[in-house]
């Protein structure tokens, strides 16, 4: 029997500007609610530092998940293996990363009126704030775009 890895079968989209950084919307509820969604990092790959504005719920599927700290990338706060379940009430800044082979982590992500998370520029002001409508966009370029 041959065997084969969740990631190796998603029509995973790279975040603009992230190499090496992907995701896949599985869902966004009618009335903007939440968001599911599947986080791929390959290896030693950072996202940009963000708040996640309501309540998120983790799991993490393959590899190591990594939660650094949200004013210095290089303080590695959290390490969550595969099979590691983990929640907050929102409200949460940090920098999130994969481990040496990489993570794929379903994020389970409630809205604050719409926002689901702020990404912040060098100075931790707000760059930008991701509305669950953001997510519905990314479902239909899941859609026209090749699995990766």
């Amino acid at each position: 029997m041959v065997h084969s890895l969740l990631s190796d079968n998603m029509a995973w989209i790279e975040f603009p500007g992230f190499k090496g950084f992907y995701y896949n919307v599985l869902e966004v509820d009618p009335e903007d609610r939440f968001v599911q969604l599947l986080l791929k990092f390959d290896p030693g790959v950072k996202c940009v530092a963000h708040r996640h504005v309501g309540p998120v719920k983790t799991l993490v599927l393959e590899g190591e998940h990594q939660i650094f700290d949200v004013a210095d990338a290089d303080l590695l706060l959290d390490r969550r293996p595969a099979g590691t379940y983990s929640t907050h009430n929102g409200d949460e800044a940090h920098v999130e990363g994969g481990g040496s082979e990489g993570a794929i982590v379903l994020l389970s992500m409630e809205s604050v009126d719409g926002e689901i998370w702020e990404t912040y520029n060098a100075d931790l002001t707000v760059d930008r704030v991701s509305l669950a409508a953001d997510f519905r966009r990314g479902i239909e370029k899941q859609l026209q775009s090749p699995s990766k």
